[in-house]
């Protein structure tokens, strides 16, 4: 199983109130079923960074190759709390990425450096979806209705980790405006 699925996507557009619970259900269904690890894509993101500077990203590129060679154990809810067509504020992606990231550690199915802090987990999560991001806007033309949301989503994560800062910086240079105070999400 994939997630988000276009079925789960098209809930959460119908029913934004009953997210939390939708989004519970789905991540007790990544539980269950945790899906098997993926490596990173070197052909997409580089192609994603291309999208962003045709220049100067390599280290970029390498970190991200680097970070988690076999896939991480944050992919699959990285790609459930940050799908391309949907946004929620960061507090709830918090909240979900804590109780998920609990109920994994209740159940061994965390590594000892994940299960041992969260701050790293969410530090993963936030890396993993930084790839899909970069992988998705490879893939996307320009102008489609979901740029903007992934462009905003990888400057916010650019600009919270010294080893973007590359990303940010190039970013910065073209699109400044998402770096303009208060660009939201949504």
């Amino acid at each position: 199983m994939t997630l988000p699925t276009p079925q789960l996507i098209a809930e959460l557009q119908a029913h934004p109130g009953d997210a939390d619970r939708l989004m519970r259900v789905a991540c007790a269904e990544l539980r269950d079923r945790p899906p098997a690890l993926v490596p990173p894509d070197a052909t997409a993101l580089r192609a994603g960074l291309a999208r962003i500077a045709e220049t100067g990203l390599d280290g970029v590129l390498q970190r991200l190759l680097h970070d988690a060679p076999q896939g991480s154990p944050t992919d699959a809810i990285a790609a459930l709390l940050r799908p391309p067509q949907l946004a929620w504020d960061e507090p709830q992606e918090i909240d979900w990425a804590v109780r998920h990231w609990e109920a994994c550690r209740a159940a061994g199915q965390l590594d000892e450096e994940l299960a041992a802090d969260f701050g790293e987990y969410w530090h993963r999560l936030e890396w993993s979806a930084l790839q899909q991001h970069l992988t998705l806007l490879a893939n996307l033309g320009e102008g489609h209705a979901d740029e903007r949301r992934l462009l905003a989503r990888i400057a916010k994560t650019a600009s919270r980790y010294v080893a973007f800062g590359p990303l940010k910086r190039a970013m910065e240079a073209r699109f400044p405006e998402l770096f303009d105070l208060g660009f939201s999400l949504r």
